[in-house]
């Protein structure tokens, strides 16, 4: 099956113009062995979620979620526990891929290798795309989680964390009250997006349709831009799919964002080879 890159979003990628924006999908594509053998992955948003409700107490995460939304049941866990330190030590325990892991990820260097992009973007809290990024001799990366970073002389790469990190826990965006408030569109990380899409285009790597970040992230995009700059399609992002039905194309495309298929059963080879396509 053909993997293929649009040929403006190939055009664009040489034009220095493609800024990428990096999902959980993309981490829980990471294997390695536990300590007792088994097969570990980086966590998906609905493990995260359903940690959250064990550690309030409840086995079956279901009966939480009988009652309200994932992001509702994060709100309720701030409420209960104050603040989100017992789920972001689960998570900094169990987001803790050895280097070697990221090495055989196909599609971290194929995000590495992406030479023409020098601004990354990510809504994922680990830190996979910074060891990556070292690990395949892609050197002078900025990180940039707070406002303070911004402020710092400019690396040859950044990678924004978007949605804050483990090293800056009060930045990280999780509940439905932090989502609300991204929802203005008028915070430091909102103010820095604006500006680092002026004449790109976005193309989001691991996100699915029911991804928690995807309607935000769609709305802030269209909410910013009325058309690409010098674009012959007028798209102002991409998105990777794996296998797209008519309710994926008709749904998408309704929001001005251009659907690349990723044929397969393999999700992560197909992406992998979308990316590499685009930097031929």
């Amino acid at each position: 099956m053909t993997h293929s890159c649009p040929p403006e979003l190939k055009r664009l990628y040489r034009q220095g113009r493609v800024l990428p924006f990096i999902g959980a999908g993309v981490s829980m594509s990471v294997e390695w062995p536990g300590p007792g053998g088994e097969i570990i992955r980086g966590p998906s948003w609905g493990q995260m979620v359903n940690e959250a409700a064990k550690l309030l107490g409840y086995d079956d995460p279901e009966l939480l979620r009988m009652r309200g939304t994932d992001l509702q049941i994060l709100e309720y866990f701030r409420i209960k526990k104050k603040n989100f330190a017992p789920l972001t030590n689960w998570m900094v325990r169990n987001i803790n891929a050895p280097e070697s892991a990221l090495q055989s990820s196909i599609l971290h260097k194929n995000i590495a290798g992406l030479n023409e992009c020098d601004i990354f973007y990510t809504t994922n809290y680990d830190d996979f795309l910074e060891v990556s990024f070292k690990a395949f001799g892609r050197n002078h990366v900025q990180v940039v989680a707070t406002e303070e970073d911004m402020g710092f002389r400019q690396a040859s790469t950044q990678i924004v964390k978007f949605h804050g990190d483990f090293n800056n826990p009060d930045e990280m965006v999780m509940s439905e009250g932090h989502y609300y408030r991204r929802m203005r569109l008028d915070g430091p990380m909102d103010l820095k997006l604006r500006s680092d899409l002026f004449g790109r285009a976005v193309v989001f790597i691991g996100y699915s349709f029911r991804d928690i970040n995807i309607a935000y992230l769609f709305q802030t995009v269209n909410d910013m831009f009325r058309g690409l700059p010098n674009s012959f399609s007028g798209r102002r992002a991409y998105i990777v799919v794996q296998n797209p039905s008519d309710f994926e194309n008709r749904l998408f495309h309704e929001r001005n964002i251009e659907v690349i298929p990723a044929y397969g059963s393999d999700r992560t080879q197909a992406a992998a080879k979308i990316l590499a396509d685009m930097a031929s």
